[in-house]
């Protein structure tokens, strides 16, 4: 069987995984639990990870990681290697722990790395282990909510500062985490085989065009590309067009008043421009990341449904070709 596809590149983003050999347990007791934290921040450390989740379950573990200077393949071969040793000599035994090399996702942050942090800290309750993300001990939402009690080493504040400044941030941190786990990503957790990479169609093409280039390490930026040439005005005046509203009444929202235009140039900015979702949201009023987040991966969601919507998506953006056309 061939080996995963590894994507290394300075700043990448990471959902890692591995689980037990055979599906066998991997942490016996707590003590096995507070080894591998402890060697997490070893490994965040010697080899400069940032850790933004985690979560131990029974018999597996799951990280959501960046690698400033990328290397992730030797920051994991040094967790699972050293981790392995170590839960030998605890328990007296010898002989592979893990089922083999770790899995890597490659995330595209800017779009998902909110909802793959929900999806990590969901673990505990679709396990029936847990009756409530808060209660469960071993993951990193424990530590958000008691910063005293967190390693050193989790990275809280990129999250957290999706969700706004101070007390608030953490009301809101905690309304989301604590919201369902979107469609689309528990689709594609369920799978039985995951793509290597999780991400809009901006990033991916940017992502095969690296693969192509043997993935050579450089510092660009994939949330930076742009697939199309559009600038995100343009966009935003095809739209309100579309639905036959001025620029203005498409960021308006009133309360218990759905804005389906607005969603949708959310959408269109995201897949077709490549926009960061804060740029997006500013174009709409939308001051929080998170809010910006979660209404995308919904009308994205609606798109891939509706008929409807799918067609009005087509209608806005052969309009926006005709118009590149003519200039």
């Amino acid at each position: 069987m061939a080996r995963p596809l590894r994507i290394e590149y300075p700043g990448a983003y990471y959902h890692v995984m591995n689980r037990g050999l055979a599906r066998s347990n991997i942490f016996l007791d707590d003590n096995d639990r507070q080894r591998f934290l402890g060697l997490i921040g070893e490994t965040s450390k010697l080899w400069k990870v940032e850790v933004y989740a985690y979560c131990l379950m029974a018999n597996h573990y799951h990280l959501l990681v960046q690698t400033p200077g990328a290397g992730l393949s030797r920051a994991m071969r040094h967790l699972d290697g050293v981790y392995t040793q170590r839960f030998n000599r605890a328990h007296r035994r010898d002989g592979p722990l893990l089922r083999g090399r770790y899995r890597a996702i490659l995330i595209d942050a800017e779009e998902y790395l909110l909802a793959v942090a929900r999806y990590i800290h969901h673990n505990p309750v679709d396990a029936g282990v847990a009756s409530n993300i808060g209660q469960y001990r071993w993951s990193s939402h424990y530590g958000y909510l008691n910063k005293r009690e967190a390693p050193e080493w989790l990275n809280t504040d990129s999250i957290l500062s999706r969700f706004g400044r101070g007390r608030s941030a953490l009301i809101e941190y905690q309304s989301f985490m604590h919201s369902k786990v979107e469609k689309e990503i528990e689709e594609y957790y369920r799978k039985p085989y995951f793509k290597p990479v999780l991400g809009s169609k901006g990033f991916v093409q940017w992502v095969m065009e690296r693969i192509g280039k043997k993935a050579e390490v450089d510092a660009e930026k994939p949330e930076s590309r742009r697939v199309f040439g559009w600038e995100i005005e343009e966009i935003v005046r095809a739209t309100a067009k579309a639905y036959g509203k001025t620029v203005l009444e498409l960021g308006a929202k009133r309360r218990g008043e759905p804005n389906e235009a607005r969603g949708m140039v959310m959408y269109l900015c995201r897949v077709l421009g490549g926009f960061k979702l804060t740029e997006i949201g500013k174009v709409v009023g939308l001051e929080k990341y998170s809010s910006v987040s979660t209404a995308y991966l919904r009308m994205k969601e609606r798109v891939n449904k509706e008929r409807r919507l799918s067609r009005r998506a087509r209608e806005i953006e052969n309009q926006l070709l005709k118009s590149q056309e003519q200039s």
